[in-house]
């Protein structure tokens, strides 16, 4: 068995963003625990005088974090994405020598790369040099919406797709995408998992109280970040349509998350007088998101693009129905009628129909919930894990 195994990904916790990557930082934990040696190589954000990213800078070079050593190693970004196509030569600039370094006392056995590009770029540049081999994740955007972008990121999604020696989606429906650009590559699709340790149902109720929202009404919970692939304002007017004219009198709508679109998305609240209804609850820990998971009467995602979010596995854990949009891999693992309902994307009128379905069949979402926490029974970390595992060990003999 594969042993010895470097991560590089640029979402990973920090005290800067404790919740980016968290997926990332759980996978490697349950690798970790299945007996494998993991260390992780963070890419953060370095651009001079730009004070959002001023905190990066107080950083460690060097860390634990739940018992992974942890490296983070500053990168030429910039602000806003731009020169998003120059990030791949900006990641080999900074990881060359620190991956070099980790060999010498730690010789790990490959690499495994979270996202396409710009990290399974790097990866797949420095291989040779490093004598390992390049796993790469695709997680949903880096291959859904960033090559779409312009011809240059593109062609350097296609080098990185051509670099990686192997290559995991967590999708079907990733995969074809992979597919369409590049016919024929080795590409293995394993679905995320969740920790039904953390995961679990717990009473409304006292899920509500622990959190200090009121008991009595019906609640919908969005949780993600604020950007707009997360297709909040389609949210927004959905719910309006379902709570004007006093219509589901004591509903609620608690978006739990931060980003980019909160003044925006605060201005269109106000704009359609929902202000005592809609709350911003902002980035809150993620120790609480079993809490609102279980506060919820229904979980709301409308994303415009993903690639299969561990929302969905977690709300489904927590035995807690979905209305989700049918974007990327969502429907592999959620059943419409069975484990939850999908609505059409950019849709508002279709997700508000589903939502209505959902808070008012009190029978029909109680049977979805139940539904949802059995099918959520086949996506443990610790299952996603031993098929991570069984990839390396394929890939393990190559050296360069």
């Amino acid at each position: 068995m594969t042993k010895k195994v470097l991560v590089v990904s640029h979402m990973y916790p920090s005290d800067v963003n404790p919740q980016s990557g968290i997926f990332v930082h759980n996978q490697t934990k349950a690798l970790r625990d299945a007996g494998c040696e993991v260390r992780v190589v963070v890419p953060i954000p370095n651009f001079p005088l730009y004070k959002k990213w001023k905190s990066y800078s107080d950083l460690p070079s060097q860390t634990e974090r739940d018992g992974i050593p942890v490296y983070y190693v500053p990168t030429r970004m910039f602000p806003g994405g731009f020169f998003f196509h120059r990030y791949g030569a900006f990641y080999i600039r900074s990881l060359k020598t620190i991956l070099h370094q980790i060999k010498q006392e730690f010789p790990y056995e490959l690499l495994h790369c979270h996202t396409i590009f710009p990290d399974g770029y790097a990866g797949g540049q420095l291989k040779e040099a490093l004598g390992v081999p390049v796993i790469s994740t695709i997680h949903g955007s880096d291959i859904m919406l960033y090559p779409k972008k312009n011809k240059k990121i593109f062609e350097r999604t296609i080098e990185a797709l051509k670099g990686s020696d192997h290559l995991i989606t967590v999708s079907d429906r990733l995969r074809d995408e992979v597919d369409q650009m590049v016919p024929g590559l080795p590409v293995s699709t394993i679905y995320n998992g969740f920790d039904p340790n953390r995961f679990y149902p717990i009473d409304c109720e006292e899920a509500r109280l622990r959190l200090g929202i009121p008991s009595e009404g019906k609640k919908m919970v969005f949780i993600g970040n604020l950007l707009p692939v997360k297709g909040v304002g389609y949210l927004l007017q959905a719910f309006h349509s379902l709570v004007q004219d006093n219509q589901h009198e004591g509903l609620d709508l608690y978006l739990v998350g931060a980003g980019p679109l909160q003044s925006s998305l605060e201005k269109e609240i106000e704009e359609l007088n929902l202000s005592n209804r809609v709350h911003l609850m902002g980035r809150r820990p993620y120790d609480e998101m079993p809490l609102w998971m279980n506060s919820a009467d229904v979980i709301a995602l409308t994303s415009l693009s993903e690639g299969l979010p561990s929302i969905l596995l977690e709300s489904m854990g927590c035995g807690r129905p979905m209305v989700a949009t049918d974007v990327g891999g969502i429907k592999e693992v959620l059943q419409d009628g069975v484990t939850g309902r999908l609505a059409r994307p950019k849709d508002a009128e279709h997700i508000a129909q589903c939502l209505h379905e959902m808070i008012t069949m009190d029978d029909m979402r109680e049977e979805l919930g139940k539904q949802a926490y059995v099918a959520s029974r086949g996506f443990s970390l610790e299952q996603n894990a031993n098929q991570l595992i069984e990839c390396y060990d394929k890939i393990k003999s190559l050296t360069y």
